[in-house]
């Protein structure tokens, strides 16, 4: 608040005379003073000026005090605006808890002393700034730990992407060279060829095993929830299937899951067809938006 803002007082009472009462104790101060005689015109008073401090009588008609602090309270604008309920009728203890229990601040009891009301606007207003500022370093904080979130899970989703084409590119390259040494069958002893049988086994299982190791590492920085809520929605999927999802997470095409996980085409449509059944859609990109709402 700027130094020459001058603070605003809202004052709910639907009697002339206490508003008066109050008007003069705190004519001292400088405030600025509006005032409201029902509840419902000091909500809407509220949330048209924004006080500092609201001085709210409990019984008032078309909304009673107890009612508008309500609506002040349920309302994003003036929900953290300090109230004192006013009243020289509900003075008992339990009165006290029903106001703070409504979203009262603090209570004060008519006739209003003069000193005590100041007093406890001040101590209010000076608490509510406190607040404000600490509610605001809270959220600068916050919002520099999501811009930092967002930043490494961008990073971690470039990474994603680009291990996505590299490995694909190189299960194409281990293919074709997988193709080449079968071209070799009708070429060689059947000796020979038990030796690059066993050569191509190998390979297969090392792509397999190389491509998926870096992938799910990136794929679970990236989604790191994804396997945990895919596990407790469905407890009995395989291991396969639920790189299977990881992959239909990340949009992979069947050429690309075929080629990273060295299996065919037409086993990838097998295997996602299975999914289907087992998650209840009906068509290839109802699995696709099913496992994206997944997180």
């Amino acid at each position: 608040m700027e130094l020459t803002e001058k603070v605003k007082i809202l004052v709910a009472d639907d009697e002339p005379l206490n508003i008066k009462s109050i008007y003069d104790a705190l004519a001292s101060e400088n405030y600025q003073i509006i005032t409201a005689t029902n509840g419902f015109l000091a909500f809407e008073l509220a949330v048209k000026h924004k006080p500092d401090a609201i001085i709210m009588d409990w019984d008032m008609p078309e909304k009673t005090g107890l009612e508008a602090v309500k609506l002040i309270r349920a309302n994003k604008d003036t929900m953290l605006i300090p109230i004192i309920m006013a009243t020289g009728k509900m003075t008992t203890t339990e009165n006290l808890k029903v106001a703070l229990e409504a979203g009262a601040n603090d209570y004060i009891r008519k006739p209003i002393d003069e000193i005590e009301i100041i007093a406890r606007i001040k101590s209010m207003i000076s608490l509510n700034k406190v607040h404000l500022k600490n509610a605001q370093l809270q959220q600068e904080i916050t919002d520099q730990q999501i811009a930092i979130l967002n930043y490494r899970l961008e990073l971690n989703n470039s990474a994603l992407m680009a291990a996505k084409l590299r490995h694909i590119e190189n299960a194409e390259f281990h293919n074709q060279y997988i193709d080449t040494l079968l071209s070799l069958k009708n070429h060689i002893t059947p000796e020979g060829w038990v030796v690059i049988n066993e050569v191509i086994s190998n390979c297969k299982a090392n792509i397999q095993r190389v491509n998926w190791a870096e992938f799910e590492q990136l794929f679970e920085n990236t989604h790191s929830n994804f396997y945990e809520q895919l596990q407790l929605k469905f407890p009995t999927l395989s291991s396969n299937d639920r790189k299977l999802c990881a992959m239909i997470k990340l949009h992979l095409s069947n050429k690309e899951i075929s080629a990273i996980t060295n299996q065919s085409v037409e086993t990838i449509k097998k295997a996602k067809y299975r999914l289907k059944l087992k998650f209840d859609v009906e068509s290839t990109d109802s699995l696709y938006h099913f496992i994206q709402e997944i997180n």
